[in-house]
């Protein structure tokens, strides 16, 4: 290496150096953004303190995801940045024609799962028409309404007892509902606060579409279109 080339990491450490954001925080962000594609500031007091660490140093977080590929989202009303691996269509982040997919990076995701985050943006955009959404950004639905609402629009419902659990725990995983793990989940009436951070995770055009499939007669719906395209 000559004596006057610069590398990733000098650049790093001298852009958190100027800002005051250890190197070990700067680490925590970047592991938890690419394990879990998210950090919210109100999900505990660690994420707390890494999500200012990572405001003070967005640009240079952006920069640094950018050379792999990687977009970062940051929705600063809710609080949260959101990371999307190449190729991936994120919304409000502008589509790339000539992106590369990298499809070990990206989360294979269940028709069940799919199907409930389509069905939890319906019920979010209803609690915004309502004025019904929380301090907490958050808009709760029993289990019933959810259930009633995937079967209403995916003519789809919410899997038995024990894949439900497991489908309750991949949202919340992945920051998109909040509730008690204890064995109410199959009660009708418990309650699910679905997280704002549905909006930015379900495209405007994923609902029109669906509410466009909806108004078509049952008989002209493949029935195992949802599940081919998950």
């Amino acid at each position: 290496m000559a004596m006057n080339e610069i590398t990733i990491g000098q650049l790093v450490a001298a852009g958190l150096k100027a800002r005051g954001v250890q190197p070990e925080s700067f680490r925590q962000i970047v592991g938890r953004l690419l394990g879990l594609s998210i950090l919210h500031r109100e999900d505990s007091a660690i994420e707390r303190q890494l999500y200012d660490d990572a405001v003070r140093v967005e640009g240079l977080l952006m920069d640094y995801f950018d050379v792999a590929g990687f977009r970062l989202f940051h929705e600063r009303h809710q609080s949260y940045f959101r990371l999307y691996p190449p190729g991936a269509r994120a919304p409000g982040l502008p589509d790339e024609d000539d992106a590369i997919v990298v499809e070990a990076v990206r989360a294979r995701l269940s028709a069940d799962f799919v199907a409930c985050c389509l069905a939890l943006r319906l019920l979010y955009n209803e609690g915004l028409r309502h004025g019904s959404i929380n301090e907490r950004n958050e808009a709760l639905v029993s289990v019933e309404h959810l259930n009633a609402t995937m079967t209403a629009h995916m003519r789809r419902s919410l899997p038995a007892k024990t894949a439900r659990e497991k489908l309750f725990a991949d949202l919340k995983r992945a920051r998109l509902i909040d509730y008690r793990p204890d064995p109410q989940v199959e009660d009708a009436d418990a309650l699910i606060a679905i997280r704002g951070t549905i909006l930015q995770f379900v495209a405007d055009s994923a609902v029109e579409a669906l509410l466009a499939e909806a108004q078509k007669p049952a008989s002209e719906l493949p029935l195992s279109e949802a599940g081919d395209e998950a």
